[in-house]
């Protein structure tokens, strides 16, 4: 065993082997009659939990059957207010007491992502406790052993598969009935049984880590991809920003509980552009971000590399689109949407890879254009043009090779060679996803220095590549060329892979793992998804026009009855002034009540609670009256008009006022005028307009590259030639 770990675990608890510790002979051998686990209370730590469990149960079941493993639990959260304290030991628990506490913004709300984050006055507290943190595993019989099988063994991936997939539709199940996920400690537990363990918590990390590996079919994007594009949406950098600086913001704006490592690699992922990697980046490489001749390893320091949004992520994902999606709240803060609607599936334009538990995914990458077209066909209520039966042909951006259909869900992909004369080949482009300097050390150079089972094939090799293009000039023997040019040189020189779509594995959107078996039908499942979505973006824009005219309209009424002396604000309260406003058939702010309306029938569907992101610093003072607050409340509906500066309240802003609400109601004549096709097709030619003008300006760029590279090639050819006759045969 090369576990630092676990060899440490056998040193102190004196565990051997050869001994199965079914006697009280062989517990006298050990050390320490227990094991306590003081582990993280978030999802990574049930996981260690359940390994160590798994350690013991697997190499000395006996052990598990004389309870031999305990746990000592902390705090995940802790709300407090004053002096109330009270500390949550799941999140399925603290959801709990959100969704039954109507004032639950009154209280601080701090996340325990690790033992590290208790203070010492705080550790001290919970071992004076110990009634209340210490909790036995107590076995409780054969389905014990069965529940740790089917979470660890190899053999059990079908029933995990079932495990999972079961406690999903349950998920699904309690939250269509408002209630949340069911949870292991309440104050009462002191003892749970392995099962309990295996059911309730270990597969709240299970669910978590495919999550974290597979996206979900809407947006493409995993949950740390999902946080960066929000963090640069709601930060709107119009100027490049530093990778580890983001990678801060982003922990901050979107309560990011893991390291900052991963979230610069995140960040490094969306930008990078070398063949093989995204047909879009999301974000500008803007620095060494990474070639293919190493596949991204080669990418600098965060430190030292900058990034900012693509201009075509903001066509990609419509700013408008925001009104009508779902987002998230963690720690009183408003954080990133369950999943964003781009205007087309970005699974399929950037594939993806992911492992998870008992679930791993892989998608290939497609052409935009074609999916586009494809997007377009479903709106017009055709079917896709390019899928039919068999799935799309994979695109990969700058790829000068072939991929070429094996049947319906393989397909192979081929490099280039070609014969330069009878002794020399040129290799111009590897399969996919097999990077420069890799291919040099597994295929080329064993090829040229051979072994006891295989005799060298090639002399010699020269490279002449770029970062964005691949050259090897490759010498041989005529014998040797002619016996690989006869068996494939394809074959020979390990120029062609497979590329499979058996694992098209997504989360759908309502957070469920479904498989899919061709190209059409993830692109189906996401038309209706976006459909839906512009139907209520119509709705909220049409509603929103209709409200700003009315508070425009109002306004202008409202100078035009100062000018004419009808109201006084004058030395008058503004108590008098809004009853003045009352009388006179003045509306309460149109836009502010329309937003809080659309906002409660929000909280109605969902069944949740959520906070407005103005209230998130405010906090009630429960001394004030209802009636004051009643007071306050309509005061503030008629701010739009008596909050108006005095500059403004002249018959040219009226005037101006005045067009401004024709405009909107133009606006909103056109507007309904309009169909949902109507605005998906117009974001999709501004995507398209938006996609032209970004792989120009990297068209221009790389030609430059080419251009360069293959002038030098030529001036060192010259010289070798010059040199050598060995090269110039």
């Amino acid at each position: 065993m090369e576990n630092a770990e676990v060899n440490a675990l056998l040193k102190i608890i004196g565990l051997q082997y050869r001994l199965k510790y079914d006697k009280d002979e062989d517990m006298k051998t050990l050390r320490y009659g227990k094991i306590m686990v003081m582990a993280d209370q978030d999802q990574d730590g049930s996981h260690i939990k359940g390994l160590v469990i798994n350690f013991i149960h697997y190499n000395w079941p006996a052990l598990v059957r004389r309870n031999f493993v305990e746990e000592f639990i902390t705090p995940i959260v802790k709300a407090t207010k004053g002096k109330e304290e009270i500390s949550f030991f799941s999140l399925p628990e603290y959801k709990e007491w959100l969704n039954n506490t109507e004032n639950w913004k009154t209280y601080r709300i701090k996340y325990y992502k690790g033992l590290g984050t208790s203070t010492s006055k705080e550790a001290k507290e919970y071992f004076m406790d110990m009634r209340r943190h210490r909790i036995q595993f107590r076995y409780s019989g054969e389905e014990d052993d069965q529940a740790l099988d089917m979470a660890f063994s190899k053999k059990k991936i079908e029933e995990r598969k079932i495990w999972l997939t079961n406690w999903m539709a349950e998920r699904r199940s309690r939250r269509e009935d408002g209630l949340t996920e069911e949870y292991l400690y309440d104050k009462d537990t002191h003892v749970v049984s392995f099962k309990d363990f295996v059911n309730k918590e270990l597969v709240l990390f299970s669910n978590c880590d495919n999550e974290r590996s597979i996206p979900s079919l809407v947006d493409g994007l995993k949950p740390g991809q999902r946080k960066v594009l929000f963090t640069c949406f709601k930060r709107a950098d119009k100027k490049e920003v530093k990778v580890a600086q983001l990678a801060g913001a982003v922990g901050e704006m979107s309560a990011y509980h893991h390291g900052e490592a991963s979230l610069m690699s995140t960040i490094v992922n969306l930008a990078q552009d070398f063949v093989g990697s995204n047909n879009i980046n999301l974000l500008l490489p803007i620095g060494q971000f990474g070639t293919r001749l190493q596949g991204g390893k080669d990418s600098a320091s965060p430190r030292y590399i900058f990034t900012q949004l693509n201009p075509v992520t903001k066509a990609l994902f419509p700013s408008i689109d925001e009104n009508v999606l779902r987002f998230l709240y963690e720690e009183n803060q408003k954080i990133e949407p369950e999943w964003y609607c781009p205007v087309i599936p970005t699974v399929l334009v950037n594939g993806t890879e992911g492992i998870g538990t008992a679930w791993s995914t892989k998608v290939p990458c497609y052409n935009p254009r074609e999916i586009v077209d494809n997007m377009r066909a479903l709106i017009d209520g055709k079917e896709p043009k390019t899928f039919g039966k068999k799935n799309s042909i994979p695109w990969y951006k700058h790829f000068r090779g072939t991929i070429e259909q094996l049947d319906d869900q393989r397909f192979i992909c081929n490099g280039e060679v070609a014969i330069i004369n009878n002794e020399t080949i040129e290799i111009t482009e590897l399969p996919i996803r097999t990077w420069t300097q890799t291919y040099k050390e597994a295929v080329l150079v064993p090829m040229m220095d051979g072994n006891d089972k295989q005799p060298a094939v090639i002399t010699d090799f020269k490279e002449y590549h770029t970062d964005t293009t691949v050259k090897f000039v490759v010498k041989m023997s005529s014998d040797k060329l002619r016996a690989s040019k006869e068996e494939g040189l394809h074959k020979v020189f390990k120029l062609q892979s497979v590329i499979n779509t058996t694992s098209m594995v997504l989360f759908d959107p309502f957070g469920y793992l479904r498989r899919f078996e061709n190209v059409t039908d993830i692109c189906k499942e996401f038309f209706e998804i976006r459909k839906k979505k512009y139907i209520e973006r119509k709705s909220f824009q049409e509603g929103l026009l209709r409200a700003q005219s009315e508070r425009l309209s109002n306004q202008a009424r409202f100078i035009l009855a100062k000018i004419k002396g009808e109201i006084l604000i004058e030395n008058k309260r503004k108590a008098t002034i809004v009853e003045q406003l009352i009388k006179m058939s003045f509306k309460p702010d149109p836009v502010k009540k329309w937003k809080e309306e659309r906002k409660k029938q929000e909280l109605m569907m969902l069944g949740e609670v959520a906070q407005d992101e103005d209230e998130e610093e405010q906090e009630e003072n429960e001394e004030d009256t209802h009636q004051s607050k009643e007071l306050a409340a309509k005061l503030s509906d008629y701010d739009y008009l008596v909050g108006m500066a005095i500059l403004k309240l002249s018959e040219e802003e009226k005037d101006k006022l005045l067009k401004e609400s024709e405009t909107k109601l133009s606006e909103l004549k056109l507007l309904e005028e309009m169909t949902w096709a109507d605005l998906w097709n117009n974001d999709l030619n501004c995507f398209l307009t938006e996609l032209e003008k970004q792989e120009a300006k990297e068209q221009a760029d790389l030609d430059i590259q080419i251009k360069n590279a293959a002038k030098n090639y030529t001036l060192m050819l010259a010289a070798l030639v010059e040199k050598s006759p060995y090269w110039s045969s």
